[in-house]
């Protein structure tokens, strides 16, 4: 089969969960024998506006394929310029680029970048068309549907929506992270700083989003950017929700075609589960997430901070410095991947308690393979896959219903959910998932 992924583009330039994901699926078509190229958004042209492609070399055997002068990428800091998303491009470009490739299969991950002539010229020549929803973007130009550290209570009305994308890049800001030069540099000492410091400063506490104050006159630009979306969305042959709670946050917004509801993993998830000894004398309690709000991050101080009054016989580790420390608490530096088995092998519960809508959660699968119960808000995806008492679903999480669950946590009860977990968890491997993406995403 010839399939062609659309995606941000290859690491290390371009990260996160996404990129992971698509890569890892890649590989994993290729060594069942499939053609593979991945297209991406590449640079911006102020003077030659015409969508180009070029072919670069292959990496590691994948086809590579930037379009020049793709819709910019927003990232999750927002769009304040309705009408240059909404840029339809050039269909009889997109027509000739895929009758040079001729693919069977295009799979979608983002819809950053994309044009609709994209989407239109695939179905005018019968590609199948599949999109997973690797985010909430075609719902929320913030990408997380989140406001105030909660989930934006003006979701359907857009009325906040103004407010909250006030911030979004410049144009010419967008066109120099698209840049040739940025890809370059984007590594170096003085970008890494910059960068770093900017993302401390939208996960600092209250500032998850703006809080700025909305325009509702302008609702309806975001509505019709919205309606843009869901047009292209009515096209895509198949959607791969990765999660239960992904396919109802968009079934709230969308009358879609057919979907499939699959779980997701990455390559480097096998199966590590053992018997593990726990003691009532301290328990180790681990959050992986950074200090959001959003996140849950607050939402678990909180909870911990009325057990202490209680009890001291528990300690929670972090991966970051929090803006205020507390006696319970374990700081560490942020840790490669290749810790992540020594950092769960010294861990007695995980605790995922996301306000907003985790479209699935691979913190909650990592933990799963190497025996660790977890503990995750019902808005976790990853919720999906917890066999029967290996873990506890918080409903409707707040501060106090997550104080009970610890402070009814005991050695015994950990030991319990370990043993479900080694005896009926199931650990999903990249073969299990690329079979399922070909049975019921890749066909209708």
């Amino acid at each position: 089969m010839n399939i062609v992924h659309y995606s941000l583009g290859f690491p290390p330039f371009r990260t996160g969960g996404m990129t992971k994901f698509c890569m890892d699926l890649i590989e994993a078509q290729m060594h069942e024998g499939n053609t593979v190229t991945l297209i991406w958004p590449g640079r911006i042209q102020l003077f030659r506006k015409k969508t180009r492609f070029k072919f670069h070399k292959p990496v590691e055997g994948i086809g590579s394929c930037e379009i020049i002068n793709p819709l910019p990428i927003p990232y999750d800091e927002g769009i304040t310029d309705i009408d240059l998303f909404l840029d339809e491009g050039d269909k009889s470009a997109y027509r000739k680029l895929f009758e040079k490739i001729k693919p069977d299969v295009i799979h979608i991950h983002t819809f950053m970048g994309l044009h609709k002539a994209f989407i239109e010229a695939a179905k005018e020549k019968g590609i199948f068309l599949a999109f997973t929803t690797h985010d909430f973007f075609p719902v929320c130009p913030r990408v997380t549907l989140v406001r105030d550290g909660r989930v934006c209570v003006s979701r359907y009305s857009c009325d906040d929506c103004a407010g909250c994308n006030s911030g979004g890049l410049s144009y010419k800001k967008m066109i120099a992270l698209q840049s040739p030069v940025y890809q370059a540099l984007k590594d170096s000492k003085a970008i890494k700083k910059l960068r770093s410091s900017h993302r401390r400063k939208a996960l600092a506490e209250g500032s998850d989003i703006s809080v700025t104050a909305g325009n509702p006159g302008r609702a309806g630009d975001y509505i019709r950017l919205r309606n843009h979306y869901h047009q292209m969305l009515k096209m895509i042959d198949k959607i791969h929700y990765n999660s239960s709670v992904t396919a109802k946050v968009y079934g709230e917004f969308f009358d879609l075609p057919d979907y499939a509801v699959v779980p997701i993993t990455h390559a480097a998830i096998s199966d590590h589960k053992e018997i593990k000894k726990y003691s009532d004398d301290r328990i180790r309690i681990r959050y992986l997430g950074g200090p959001s709000t959003a996140k849950g991050f607050y939402l678990l101080l909180d909870a911990l901070d009325l057990l202490w009054n209680r009890k001291h016989s528990f300690q929670l580790d972090i991966h970051f410095m929090p803006p205020e420390e507390r006696p319970y608490m374990n700081c560490h530096g942020r840790y490669d991947y290749s810790e992540l088995g020594d950092i769960l092998n010294d861990s007695d519960v995980l605790v995922c308690p996301s306000i907003w809508f985790e479209t699935f959660g691979y913190t909650v699968l990592e933990a799963l393979s190497y025996g660790v119960p977890v503990i995750i808000s019902d808005n976790v995806g990853a919720k999906d896959i917890l066999a029967k008492d290996a873990g506890i679903i918080i409903d409707d999480i707040d501060s106090n219903k997550l104080f009970r669950v610890l402070d009814d946590l005991t050695a015994e009860k950990l030991s319990a959910m370990n043993r479900a977990i080694v005896e009926k968890q199931s650990i999903n491997t990249m073969d299990e998932m690329v079979s399922r993406i070909n049975k019921e995403v890749y066909t209708v």
